[in-house]
């Protein structure tokens, strides 16, 4: 087998899974270097279009798209492409067991939905499990929100106090339930994922479905913490909303991201029926090339360097806390093909005086074409192989937009589809 892949995929947060997915299903070899188990780890397992635009709320997130700034990565790739990369990610979800799907409003058009999380506030997504009952988000008279004891970030009480202060949630008749923890008695606390992964096991389930049988029935929806279980598996949802009776939600949680690791399991898998290697714990420091194409990647990896050969190359680092951005006073880099990022040499300038304004610390990020290619300050293309996706590119906040995973699901698509071609033409 060739030791040189068709296209090399730096990172495995969901832009990288989507390139090197896109990539793959086209019938390209692909290869993925990876540090960790990347931002899905910390993901709760939906999919944020766009929920906020300059501040007000979207609820339909497309007419959002239009209000946006001509550099955003959605404007740049346009809408129709953000929907094909939709489109192809919830095919292959649906093709894992895993399907997702949106809500709809009252004229039957997709729109955002508000979840309910742990701090009892109200998050917009726009794509969610299957098994998430919407309509019992918003009919849904009697409420039950469990916890488990010892897992100290999910404090029912708390959370009821919060969801009051929303006017759609201010006049439900809530309950709350903490159930004795499985795990009994250790020496730290419990963490959603650690519940989660014993609920993969259907002989260790009984602790949940008996207490929600024991509770649920008088009620319309139930509120759990993400532990219905740490794979895409349906039947593990499926088998706790029998016991309850009732729709159970899952609530938006802090990391670990249980549901970011059931779409990590799910994308993993669709992978496997293609010609994908991942080589883990390697950290790209560098890249060699020869004109104006990138021929190799250097990476690191048990404190030895490895060099990568590929056709095309996409880079999915993320940003400052991915450790694709590097910052020093006044100067921004990107830290594999040593990118200048544009950034004014005043960095007084790249934060606000209003803390919810917009910080240009936040929008920070390499600049690309609508194709995905880095370019410079005249939009040259740099190197017509190498393609940037996810938090890497500049021109968006998903923090303050909610719109991460959204531009994550259609850059990666868009970068691992002009890899593949590009790939293809240099053979």
């Amino acid at each position: 087998m060739s030791r040189i892949a068709d296209v090399l995929v730096v990172g495995s947060g969901m832009a990288g899974f989507m390139a090197a997915l896109t990539a793959a299903s086209r019938g390209k070899k692909v290869r993925m270097l990876t540090t960790g188990m990347g931002s899905l780890a910390i993901s709760g397992g939906t999919i944020d279009l766009l929920g906020y635009v300059d501040g007000r709320y979207a609820a339909d997130p497309w007419a959002g798209v239009a209000l946006l700034p001509a550099s955003h990565p959605y404007r740049l790739m346009g809408e129709e492409t953000v929907r094909e990369a939709l489109h192809f990610f919830q095919q292959h979800m649906a093709d894992q067991h895993w399907p997702m799907r949106t809500a709809t409003n009252a004229d039957g058009q997709p729109c955002n939905v508000h979840m309910p999380t742990i701090m009892g506030t109200l998050k917009p997504t726009y794509l969610l499990p299957e098994r998430v009952n919407v309509s019992a988000l918003t009919s849904a008279r009697r409420v039950l929100v469990a916890s488990v004891e010892g897992l100290r970030d999910c404090r029912p009480a708390l959370i009821i106090s919060q969801l009051r202060r929303y006017r759609s949630w201010a006049d439900r008749e809530f309950s709350e339930l903490t159930m004795p923890s499985p795990l009994g008695e250790a020496h730290r606390s419990a963490s959603a994922l650690d519940l989660a992964r014993l609920m993969d096991k259907p002989r260790s389930r009984q602790w949940l479905t008996d207490a929600l049988a024991a509770r649920a029935g008088s009620c319309d929806l139930v509120l759990l913490p993400p532990v219905c279980g740490s794979k895409a598996q349906p039947e593990t949802w499926q088998a706790i909303e029998k016991a309850a009776g009732c729709p159970v939600v899952e609530m938006l949680s802090i990391p670990p991201g249980v549901g970011g690791l059931r779409l990590r399991d799910a994308l993993l898998r669709a992978l496997r029926g293609y010609d994908f290697e991942m080589v883990e714990n390697a950290r790209a420091l560098r890249a060699e090339t020869d004109g104006d194409s990138c021929t190799a990647l250097i990476a690191e990896a048990s404190g030895q360097e490895r060099r990568h050969e590929a056709r095309t190359f996409v880079l999915a680092t993320g940003g400052i806390l991915g450790g694709g951005l590097a910052l020093q006073p006044g100067m921004v880099r990107e830290n594999v093909m040593g990118l200048d990022v544009a950034a004014p040499a005043n960095v007084e300038q790249w934060s606000s005086p209003e803390l919810f304004g917009r910080h240009f610390f936040a929008e920070m990020g390499v600049r690309v074409d609508n194709a995905m290619r880095p370019t410079d300050s005249q939009a040259s293309v740099h190197w017509p192989n190498v393609f940037f996706a996810g938090r890497s590119l500049g021109g968006y906040d998903y923090a303050t937009e909610k719109s991460g995973h959204g531009v994550a699901v259609a850059t990666g698509w868009q970068a691992g589809r002009m890899a593949a071609a590009a790939a293809e033409e240099g053979r």
